[in-house]
């Protein structure tokens, strides 16, 4: 009888152990340089798909459609040789600032489709966008708080260059042809600083965090080492 107790004590302590280890959360591990890199390409292909094809049924006024053949005659020109360097360049600039004033509407459209791609919908998926989904990894707090809707707005806005955007259709609809080109050019480059050094903080860091993540302290990791977290909350 005593040696039966024993027995059934150590199988009690076996079963405990186990269900112990099941409720403890496996450790995260940190998504790979490559599989980031692979869902943004897969994230921005994708979702320019989906921007083209909602646009494409925005009607375009007669102004739009006369600026687009130019445009397509002016390279055609330089293509041929019949059009040099420069006046490509100040013809495609000049063209370019037309076309953004008669395509706020479509600019405007593209910016909501970015926000409910990069914000509402892994808000609602786990943390994850489509391409984060196919590379099985996702976003998710540092401090393994609850993911939040203003996280991926903030997160985006730094990362998937909405701010730009919006910034951009601002300035183009208030000033001038000259500061327009010179302030929407000032705020791309810092851009692309951003984005550069978010990918060398990303490739050679131990947290592997951009300033994207540092900014609202998320990191991305492993999806499968991760149990799925309930629907994201609308804030903070």
């Amino acid at each position: 009888m005593k040696k039966k107790n024993v027995y059934d004590r150590i199988k009690d302590e076996e079963k405990k152990m186990q269900e112990e280890n099941k409720v403890k959360k496996s450790p995260d591990i940190k998504a790979m340089f490559s599989q980031r890199v692979l869902a943004f390409l897969i994230d921005l292909v994708l979702l320019s798909m989906i921007t083209s094809l909602i646009t494409m049924f925005i009607p375009v006024n007669d102004t739009a459609t006369k600026l687009y053949e130019e445009q397509n005659r002016v390279l055609e020109g330089y293509v041929e040789g019949t059009v040099s360097m420069e006046e490509y360049v100040n013809q495609m600039v000049d063209i370019s600032y037309d076309i953004s004033r008669q395509t706020v509407i479509i600019s405007i459209v593209t910016i909501v489709i970015s926000l409910l791609y990069y914000v509402v919908y892994p808000c609602y998926n786990n943390g994850q966008t489509f391409g984060k989904k196919l590379m099985k990894i996702k976003i998710k707090k540092t401090n393994d708080k609850e993911l939040t809707m203003n996280d991926l707005l903030i997160r985006s806005m730094i990362n998937n260059s909405i701010l730009v955007n919006i910034i951009n259709v601002a300035l183009v609809l208030f000033l001038g042809k000259n500061l327009y080109l010179s302030t929407s050019s000032f705020v791309s480059i810092i851009q692309y600083l951003v984005l550069t050094i978010s990918l060398i903080m990303i490739a050679f860091t131990k947290n592997a965090q951009g300033l994207h993540d540092k900014a609202v302290h998320t990191e991305v990791v492993q999806a499968d080492t991760v149990k799925e977290d309930a629907l994201c909350q609308a804030g903070n």
